[in-house]
């Protein structure tokens, strides 16, 4: 009888310890996790979501990431500016091979190729998305300057930093003034921009010659449809994406501070009210 009640209490608190992990968010380390971690002693640096696929014969799926490292500026000459052949550039590119990423990473950028989904300025890290260039080189005087035009302000890049426009969305685009401020006063470190019409993105037409692009539009539908089931599925298991997870877990670093400082405020308040300090 003793083995059974031992028997019994062992299958319960088994069902409460799995029971109470399921509400405990987890994840599974993802590609852009490990480069935060490889470069977690770089003050600046942006990721790029240079590519991505999904192999039917391997049912896995796939990114391609781009990483900029920004190194010392170089003290150029206006002529040296303009001349997109006056050295080596203060830019360095590294392209990693594609690797495979969870479901839940993929559907959650599915929205991002060509977009800059990881970036660090100043120590400080963003995983939100935004346009290619905009956390580091848009708007900042070092790589070019703004003109106007008769359709208004875009963003022209020094001859030695073409290839930064090459790279990001092709020399035939131009990022307008406006889309530009209305992330940087709106947008940065908060949330993911996609432009004032959405067309940065997968969507965006200079994002041509990758894989994804390259799959007919019934072999992307379905893709999609399947990624949203796979990701649904590993959320019923508990699991969230790696950005979403850090997002979590700041909001919830966030909550107890503010509960602790709202604490803080209210004896303040208190004193205050009662004559306070002066009185």
């Amino acid at each position: 009888m003793m083995k059974i009640k031992v028997w019994i209490a062992c299958v319960l608190g088994l069902l409460l310890i799995g029971c109470g992990g399921s509400s405990k968010p987890k994840y599974q380390k993802s590609p852009i996790d490990k480069l935060i971690v490889q470069y977690v002693d770089v003050p600046n640096y942006s990721v790029i979501l240079a590519d991505m696929d999904y192999k039917e014969a391997e049912d896995k799926y796939y990114h391609k990431y781009r990483v900029l490292l920004p190194q010392k500026a170089a003290t150029l000459t206006e002529a040296q500016k303009q001349d997109s052949i006056s050295g080596k550039s203060d830019v360095k590119v590294v392209d990693m091979p594609m690797q495979e990423v969870t479901a839940l990473e993929f559907e959650e950028h599915i929205e991002d190729l060509g977009m800059t989904i990881l970036s660090k300025v100043d120590g400080k890290l963003s995983r939100e998305s935004e346009p290619a260039g905009y956390s580091h080189y848009v708007g900042n005087r070092q790589y070019g300057s703004w003109h106007s035009g008769s359709s208004g302000s875009f963003w022209v890049f020094y001859g030695r930093y073409r290839f930064l426009s090459d790279m990001f969305y092709g020399p035939s685009w131009r990022y307008g003034r406006n889309d530009y401020n209305d992330y940087r006063d709106n947008y940065r470190n908060r949330r993911s921009y996609y432009g004032k019409e959405n067309k940065y993105g997968t969507g965006h037409k200079a994002n041509r010659g990758n894989s994804w692009q390259g799959r007919d539009k019934s072999f992307k539908s379905q893709v999609r449809n399947k990624v949203s089931r796979s990701a649904g599925q590993m959320r019923s298991r508990g699991y969230n994406s790696s950005r979403s997870y850090a997002k979590n877990k700041t909001n919830s670093s966030n909550t107890k501070t503010s509960r602790s400082g709202s604490r803080y405020s209210s004896t303040s308040s208190s004193r205050s009210r009662s004559g306070g300090f002066g009185k």
